[in-house]
């Protein structure tokens, strides 16, 4: 299993005078093949599915063939990770035509190969695995940066032709593992340039392609030693051209709450599957809060770039911890832009991210007036105890939060909702005796984009993004708001609207949301259905 033993086994079986350049190519063909049939058996074993085919990329028909065998067996094609390469290092006057175009076409030809087997309104993930070396060049490399630089442009026409699919080309630096062996890893150590620890890069890489399409195309990923992490903590979303992976967190805790049903009764009305489930609405406020814990004096603005990665899913048996995670701020238009993450502890000791965003901060509140206009609606047929008590909404007595829906039609819905009473009737022991949002006002928001969803689909949704949020008054009026909702794009799967909340006395701009997303499928019918707590863990059955 060692290298040594696997070497001394290969040249015994190679006979007199092996090639050290060929064992030194078995030994990494046989590492190559145990930690593929590894990882296949550890896909399998969590409930996937696995198709594993061997096959020049650059031939098309050999390809059509194989791609057309996993489309009978899993369906269709809805993420593609190219991430194939070969190297052939050699000063461009010693290297021959065979080697550039084998180094050359394996990235680029074979990317053009994969697109034409594929049906590409399917895909909703295309990440391209390019180099740093195709941004910053290196010696006797001259094709593998070529490749790499036109993998990166063919990600900005992608991305272009293909508006609902997150398309990425990540310029990779160094792993550590793969294509850099021991000997390139200690010439890369002489540079001063880290290796990206696996697990951090897969992270990474997990964290970028769940990201909207706001961000960059284009990355550049490197690994950066601890001691370089304190001369720049974290870096802004979307003001860097290069992300990086610090082996130190830049966040620290704000606070932590151990989620139950009892110190947190409002969770048994937000129930999916008989299992209550943190809503969005109150991920937002307390991820403001952790913003606002680490900068007194500041007062909550709204949020940018709101990302649900991992539901936050309670089970009766094992009460969730969740922790606020709070980095530095910088500074951008005006405000102080403060990144939080919302994480919990799994059984295996694992962290988990369940959602992040930019949390806007500023000393005064800004202005905004009302930008919706000419939303044709349809009567909408059913009042508030239908939607409630149907299935439709699958919300309990503490978010059942709309009034009346005025209307809706393809191009949007508006309703009138209540406000949230004061956090005490919610939770036992609460971190503020107000709102800074209003948990129950942005979640009757969610709900009539399900209604919209159900109405126009036939199917439910739930929210996924949210890009930008501002808040133009410091409270929501007692009265009620009116939310005018206008869907801007949707398919099949998806819908991305525009939010206001507006005061339904003075007409006045209470706050916007823009480019609101939520994922629309019927699976979640069931899950709407079974929307009270389930009664084999001996809880009582309340929703």
């Amino acid at each position: 299993t060692g290298e040594a033993e696997i070497k001394k086994a290969l040249v015994e079986r190679a006979g007199e005078r092996p090639s050290l350049n060929e064992i030194e190519k078995q030994h990494r063909a046989i590492i190559a093949n145990r930690d593929l049939l590894r990882n296949i058996a550890r896909i399998e074993a969590a409930g996937a599915k696995v198709v594993y085919r061997s096959v020049d990329i650059r031939d098309t028909e050999k390809l059509r063939s194989a791609m057309k065998e996993v489309l009978d067996q899993v369906g269709p094609v809805r993420g593609l990770i190219h991430g194939a390469g070969v190297l052939a290092d050699r000063l461009i006057e010693d290297k021959t035509d065979e080697q550039f175009d084998r180094v050359y076409s394996t990235k680029v030809t074979g990317l053009r190969c994969l697109l034409d087997t594929l049906d590409l309104d399917d895909l909703k993930v295309m990440v391209l695995f390019s180099s740093f070396t195709g941004r910053h060049g290196r010696s006797g490399q001259v094709d593998y940066a070529a490749a790499n630089e036109v993998l990166n442009k063919f990600a900005q026409q992608q991305s272009r032709i293909l508006p609902y699919c997150r398309v990425v080309s990540v310029n990779w630096g160094p792993w550590d593992g793969g294509m850099v062996t021991p000997s390139l890893r200690k010439v890369f150590e002489k540079e001063g340039v880290a290796l990206i620890d696996p697990e951090a890069g897969a992270d990474y890489l997990v964290r970028e392609i769940s990201a909207n399409s706001d961000r960059p195309v284009e990355v550049v990923v490197m690994g950066r030693k601890s001691d370089e992490h304190h001369k720049e903590a974290s870096l802004p979303a979307h003001d860097a051209r290069a992300d990086v992976i610090p082996e130190i967190s830049p966040f620290s805790m704000a606070f932590e709450r151990r989620l139950d049903n009892e110190n947190y009764p409002f969770l048994q009305s937000h129930v999916l599957n008989g299992r209550p489930v943190l809503p969005m609405a109150v991920m937002i406020e307390w991820m403001a809060h952790g913003a606002l814990h680490n900068n007194p004096g500041l007062r909550f603005i709204g949020f940018d770039n709101l990302r649900m990665l991992k539901g936050v899913i309670l089970d009766r048996e094992k009460p969730c911890t969740v922790r606020v995670m709070a980095g530095r701020t910088v500074k951008k238009d005006g405000f102080r832009m403060a990144p939080v993450e919302l994480i919990s502890a799994g059984g295996n000791g694992r962290e988990y991210i369940h959602a992040r965003a930019e949390i806007v901060l500023g000393s005064t509140l800004p202005k905004g007036n009302a930008s919706i206009t000419g939303v044709s609606l349809s009567p909408y047929n059913r009042n508030e105890t239908e939607i409630y008590n149907s299935d439709l909404l699958f919300h309990g007595p503490h978010l059942q939060g709309i009034r009346q829906v005025e209307g809706c039609s393809r191009k949007g819905i508006v309703a009138s909702v209540s406000t949230a009473p004061a956090p005490a009737e919610w939770i036992i022991n609460p971190l503020r005796n107000t709102w800074l949002a209003d948990p129950l006002v942005l979640d009757s928001a969610f709900q009539m984009m399900i209604l919209w969803s159900f109405e126009n689909n036939g199917v439910g949704a739930l929210p996924c993004f949210a890009g930008r949020f501002r808040q133009f008054q410091p409270v929501f009026p007692k009265q009620g708001v009116r939310i005018v909702i206008s869907v801007t794009k949707d398919s099949e799967h998806r819908a991305l609207a525009d939010i206001e909340f507006i005061d339904p006395v003075t007409g006045k701009l209470i706050a916007r949301m823009e480019d609101y997303e939520c994922v629309m499928d019927a699976s979640l019918n069931c899950a709407f259905k079974c929307n009270q707590l389930s009664l084999q863990n001996g809880i009582k059955a309340s929703a």
